[in-house]
């Protein structure tokens, strides 16, 4: 069991310090959903703060003022980053309040509290995970271990000369096998995977397909020799 427990009675409870007060003490902030463009997109919460921590942040973060960006047709708050800092270096109970019990929206993290706190300390069960549909830790870290020093994948090359690297057996990443920002759950597993020994190709995209076909008749060749011919 996690030493880290969901908070009990969070309604008379400060995120920030866990110390528990009568209610009518503590700042209960609600930061209404905002569109495109904004960190809130889609995503409402609730913050309670004590009279001590809420002096550790700047007042003016909690007028929720609103910026409009022309450029993108949407709108943030204009200390939408501020917030988030402040939110992240809290304890990791507290952030469970924030983005999970008290979060609504499409956007919002539905996982149960104790569940969403396992998950940041990447000790929620693989199985656990994928009834929520998230990369599990298992998953992450097959990618970050795996997909960089993998034989398989190659360099594919666009029409408008924008570059990637993808593995025929399904995992993707950035331009000479570097890990994406986006993970690949593919690795998780791999019955394929083997180190590098030669140099990544470089595939055009209009041949990647016939690439992919070729390279995954070529890889099971032996495995299916005998049962076809």
């Amino acid at each position: 069991m996690s030493e880290h427990q969901t908070i009990q009675n969070p309604e008379n409870v400060c995120f920030n310090c866990l110390q528990e007060k009568e209610e009518t003490e503590l700042n209960k902030i609600h930061i209404p959903t905002m569109g495109y463009g904004s960190s809130f997109d889609n995503f409402s919460t609730c913050l309670n703060l004590c009279p001590d921590c809420i002096k550790l942040t700047n007042p003016e973060w909690w007028k929720l003022e609103k910026i409009n960006n022309e450029e993108e047709y949407g709108s943030y708050y204009k200390y939408e980053k501020e917030i988030f800092e402040f939110v992240n270096q809290m304890p990791i109970e507290g952030q469970e309040l924030f983005y999970a019990r008290y979060s609504y929206g499409a956007c919002a993290d539905y996982m149960s509290g104790q569940d969403w706190i396992d998950y940041e300390l990447g000790i929620l069960p693989h199985e656990k995970c994928k009834e929520y549909s998230c990369y599990s830790p298992q998953e992450i870290n097959a990618y970050h271990e795996r997909f960089s020093i993998c034989q398989h994948p190659v360099n594919r090359i666009f029409n408008n000369e924008s570059k990637g690297c993808y593995c025929p057996f399904g995992a993707s990443g950035k331009y000479e096998q570097e890990c994406d920002v986006n993970n690949s759950n593919e690795c998780y597993k791999c019955q394929y995977f083997t180190e590098r020994t030669t140099p990544i190709r470089e595939i055009l995209n209009k041949d990647y397909k016939d690439y992919e076909v070729y390279y995954k008749a070529k890889i099971n060749q032996d495995k299916y020799k005998n049962k076809f011919e």
